[in-house]
């Protein structure tokens, strides 16, 4: 028998997750209470060929900007940057795509990614491409730095259109999931502002960090497992209750 799974990150971020998925004993209730709508950036030619580094903390940011560097031309000037990812399925991306990239270290780490950036003597403009809906960590560290790093935001984030989301109400009416997963401190208010008749009680509560935790115990939500903060670790904790 399959244990059915709630999952509401958007499918840019989910990937890794329904990879594992198939081909076991998990019914993979996947309703998307994220989306990311592109934000086009004009000058994102002028900011390439100004920088020396481009950074992608994760995949998702890599998706967007080489969308928007293709349809600029951009791709060869991207190519003759250094490019350096934070986990290795991005920069596998990248190399899918032609284009070169690091990733200085299996620990998704900021820190390590900028103290690999030191080592190199890479202290020239950096271009970080993110969304507009949340601050990372990587500019700040480089800001502290004193390396120049422009944010090239090139993608808002939204929730879904009422259609979607009545009859993602409607799946959960006819179904209620066995586990749930919690896969960042936002998904705590949107779970339960678009299920609000969703049954908490006796389920299995899988939280991604410290941070979502504390979020849930606020909501007075018990949770029963607590990952280390990256979907690999998610994934794990999800194992463990099949």
């Amino acid at each position: 028998m399959s244990t059915s799974v709630l999952l509401t990150s958007a499918p840019e971020d989910s990937e890794e997750i329904i990879n594992w998925a198939e081909g076991r004993r998990v019914k993979l209730m996947h309703l998307p209470l994220e989306r990311y709508i592109e934000a086009e950036r004009e000058d994102l030619f002028g900011h390439i060929e100004a920088s020396e580094t481009i950074i992608y903390g994760n995949k998702r940011n890599a998706i967007f900007f080489l969308k928007q560097a293709e349809r600029h031309s951009a791709l060869n000037s991207v190519k003759q940057r250094v490019n350096l990812t934070l986990h290795k399925h991005t920069a596998n991306y990248l190399e899918q795509a032609g284009i070169p990239a690091i990733c200085p270290s299996d620990s998704p780490k900021p820190i390590n990614l900028v103290e690999f950036m030191l080592r190199l003597r890479r202290i020239g403009p950096v271009l970080y491409p993110c969304g507009s809906h949340t601050k990372e960590e990587i500019p700040g560290l480089l800001e502290e730095l004193d390396i120049p790093v422009h944010e090239a935001e090139l993608y808002d984030l939204e929730g879904p259109a009422q259609e979607e989301l009545a009859s993602y109400r409607s799946t959960i009416s006819r179904q209620q999931p066995g586990v749930i997963i919690f896969h960042s401190r936002k998904a705590v208010n949107r779970i339960q502002a678009a299920f609000p008749d969703l049954d908490l009680a006796g389920r299995t509560v899988i939280s991604a960090d410290t941070g979502v935790t504390h979020k849930l115990e606020e909501a007075g939500i018990p949770v029963t497992e607590e990952a280390g903060g990256s979907w690999e670790s998610i994934i794990e904790k999800l194992a463990g209750q099949l």
